[in-house]
């Protein structure tokens, strides 16, 4: 079982299988209890024999309408059903072994059962062609999203190569939706990108932490100490998570001692889940500062809270995502697989990361409440198209008539793009004033 910072196990989709393939209806003795479980078998029986349309209710359908209606029902973003291929995709992809696909190129993630854009990724079909974080994907080649989970959402927009798709997307502050052509490529998967920024000034980007993001780190800092770098800017901006393993890794090569964070899980009484730097770094010596954005997650966000907990670096940018659960990906029988969140983690002073985020020591750029943007967004936009089919209708009403139009024509754009020089030019400032 790995766990990851990102997205007693139940197997009720194997369950509603057998009782689907069952010729006889369960049987209960006098001194059995009827069971919730057996009520949802006895539901899927009568439907068989009984239903108008029952010649369409395969096994395979009524499973995956099992295990939609149970995650639905938990209501957890992070919680999602993988079917074989995404599972075996999603574990190379961790591995660090798919280092290529086709498609647009951005992160994308499921929030309040909006399907947003987190990051596209730099040189990216989809930067290309003007996709920028926070956008709400609201239709995929005309294809509402609504309902889908993350991995549908993914699938939807996959595609093969020279392949166009139609994103119909509402950006964060804006009434109105727009079409985006975007020409899928092949994506190639890059962790650690580096350079020296100014003389003296290493930069560092992480993309992603999977298994050779740790390995990509370690050369990275070797490399640039050796073109003469005397402090690191490592930025993780629009970097939306990964392993816990490799976040710790990372932390590692800056921190000498203590705690990089700590698992809670609130159903357990037992000891927390305590993970400790390895001791073995190799840039225990050069001051550093760490950009991040509102599109900061998961496991960039453990990295950025223990740095900053442990006074190793200056966090500047805007206020993190706030994904701080934790995840762990399960293998079910089918191929298929599970991604469960099980507990929360808290940075090394005990700060809640979840729903709040971490709050730069320097604060450049716009504070964006990504979720609370979109969520207003969308409510406002269904509020607009309906003054718009009532629009007529409103006679006498002039004055409520004006006050939705107002808002309904207004357009407000979210400046806190992907890479803002802004940022990076505080950050080379700040470090310079450290290594000088």
């Amino acid at each position: 079982m790995r766990a990851f910072p990102f997205v007693v196990l139940l197997m009720i989709g194997v369950l509603l299988l057998g009782a689907c393939g069952s010729d006889e209806p369960s049987t209960l003795t006098d001194s059995d209890e009827p069971s919730t479980l057996a009520e949802t078998e006895q539901v899927v029986e009568q439907l068989r024999e009984l239903f108008i349309g029952r010649a369409s209710l395969t096994d395979e359908d009524l499973n995956h309408a099992a295990i939609q209606g149970i995650l639905e029902f938990i209501d957890d973003p992070y919680t999602s059903y993988l079917p074989p291929q995404r599972y075996t995709e999603f574990t190379e992809s961790l591995n660090g072994t798919g280092q290529s696909f086709e498609g647009i190129g951005a992160e994308v993630s499921v929030r309040g059962g909006q399907v947003m854009i987190v990051g596209p990724l730099p040189g990216s079909p989809a930067i290309k062609a003007g996709v920028l974080p926070g956008d709400v994907v609201l239709e995929v080649d005309g294809q509402p999203t609504e309902g889908l989970d993350l991995f549908q959402a993914v699938e939807l927009i996959r595609g093969p190569k020279d392949s166009t798709v139609v994103l119909t997307v509402l950006r964060a502050g804006s009434l109105r939706p727009q079409d985006i052509s975007v020409v899928r490529d092949t994506i190639e998967l890059t962790s650690v990108l580096a350079r020296m920024q100014q003389d003296g000034v290493g930069y560092i980007r992480l993309n992603s932490f999977d298994m050779v993001a740790v390995s990509g780190m370690v050369q990275a800092i070797a490399d640039l100490r050796e073109t003469g770098a005397r402090g690191f800017i490592l930025d993780l901006r629009n970097n939306t998570g990964g392993l816990v393993s490799a976040a710790v890794g990372v932390v590692s090569e800056f921190v000498e001692e203590g705690l990089v964070c700590t698992g809670c899980d609130p159903n357990q009484d037992g000891e927390d889940d305590l993970h400790r730097v390895s001791g073995n770094g190799s840039a225990y010596d050069l001051p550093m500062v760490v950009l991040v954005n509102s599109y900061s997650a998961s496991a960039s966000e453990i990295v950025a809270g223990a740095l900053q907990d442990h006074g190793r670096a200056q966090i500047i940018g805007t206020t993190t995502f706030g994904k701080g659960v934790v995840n762990v990906l399960l293998p079910l029988e089918t191929g298929s697989g599970l991604y469960v969140t099980v507990a929360r983690w808290l940075t090394p002073a005990g700060q809640v990361i979840d729903g709040i985020g971490i709050t730069p020591d320097i604060i450049v750029g716009a504070n964006v409440d990504v979720q609370s943007a979109q969520r207003l967004g969308t409510l406002t936009r269904s509020l607009c198209v309906a003054f718009d089919d009532e629009r007529d209708n409103l006679e006498g009403q002039e004055l409520f008539a004006e006050a939705l139009d107002g808002l309904c024509t207004l357009d407000v754009t979210n400046s806190d793009g992907p890479l803002t020089d802004e940022q990076l030019d505080r950050a080379v400032s700040e470090l310079r004033k450290l290594i000088d």
